[in-house]
């Protein structure tokens, strides 16, 4: 697994690539929201496009969104973009989606999930 993290000026880049525990995606998950920087962060995209495959179940993903809890407190707005056309982790994405604290959103490409990232950063 390969997780290239990417600190923007409002954001945060996250490329994931080869094949992906949910442990290791979890470590990348504290790794960003763990950093004092997060205070003024406004975006996540975590671009899946290039995962070859994702283990993780239904409890992984709310455990995630829990762990989302405690960082909304102190930044409520931040928005988390996901780029992926993997149906699993579509799926798992949608769950932790109706109970996450961010909004979150699924994207079929970078361009995409980046405009929308983007439509809550003053310029």
């Amino acid at each position: 697994m390969t997780c290239e993290i990417t600190w923007e000026e409002r954001g945060v880049y996250k490329r994931f690539s080869g094949r992906v525990s949910y442990s290791e995606y979890r470590r990348s998950q504290e790794q960003v929201l763990a950093d004092p920087r997060t205070d003024s962060l406004r975006y996540i995209i975590n671009d899946a496009s290039a995962l070859e495959g994702f283990a993780g179940t239904a409890e992984d993903a709310e455990y995630s969104a829990a762990f989302n809890y405690g960082s909304s407190l102190s930044n409520p707005l931040i928005r988390v973009a996901f780029v992926t056309r993997d149906l699993r982790l579509i799926a798992m994405i949608k769950f932790a989606s109706v109970i996450s604290s961010y909004p979150i959103r699924i994207f079929s490409t970078l361009a995409e999930a980046r405009a929308w990232a983007m439509e809550n950063v003053a310029p």
